[in-house]
């Protein structure tokens, strides 16, 4: 049983990290994509900023952003506030996706 359950969390690591890469490697984000996450990047609260597709932004906040427990009001704010300004970064549609955990979205915003 413990060889099984490595070998599975062995394949989902490696198809988690070819994944990204197939993400990067065929949608390489745009320069001003590379900006936009750069700044957000800067922001208090917000862990790391990362373009999953060229539609799709998703952004890890810590408890300053959002709170503790995670107060899904804050994270629907922000994620408006964020798309309002790559609204206007970016001049393309895109999702902003808030998250402290990959598996739960605590807030998303989309523009077009």
């Amino acid at each position: 049983m413990n060889k099984f359950l490595s070998l599975t969390l062995l394949l989902i690591l490696v198809f988690g990290f070819s994944v990204n890469s197939y993400s990067n490697q065929y949608f390489p984000p745009t320069a001003s994509q590379k900006h936009f996450t750069a700044i957000l990047n800067g922001l208090p609260g917000v862990v790391t900023a990362v373009w999953d597709t060229p539609v799709s932004l998703w952004v890890k906040v810590s408890s300053k952003a959002v709170g503790s427990p995670p107060n899904q009001n804050k994270a629907d704010a922000l994620a408006e506030i964020l798309a309002d300004r790559g609204r206007t970064a970016l001049f393309q549609p895109f999702c902003v996706h808030i998250y402290q955990k990959r598996d739960q979205v605590l807030g998303s915003k989309c523009v077009y």
